[in-house]
């Protein structure tokens, strides 16, 4: 299973979010994960491409969401 995963706003590189995302997925032993940022349309964007079994992505999911 594959997901993309966008956090967008004015101000959102340089705050954490990579590592927060990676430190989540090593936790959840998700096989895939790339993070980079990007801009557009005036605002700062981390994109996240997400790897792995349905069950691990939704674990991951849910600390993401809490955190």
């Amino acid at each position: 299973m594959k997901l993309k995963i966008t956090l967008a706003g004015p101000k959102v590189h340089d705050v954490g979010y990579r590592m927060f995302l990676l430190k989540n997925a090593m936790n959840t032993a998700l096989p895939g994960l790339s993070t980079y940022n990007w801009e557009g349309d005036g605002r700062q964007q981390v994109i996240a491409l997400v790897e792995g079994d349905e069950a691990r992505i939704k674990a991951f999911l849910k600390k993401i969401e809490k955190g």
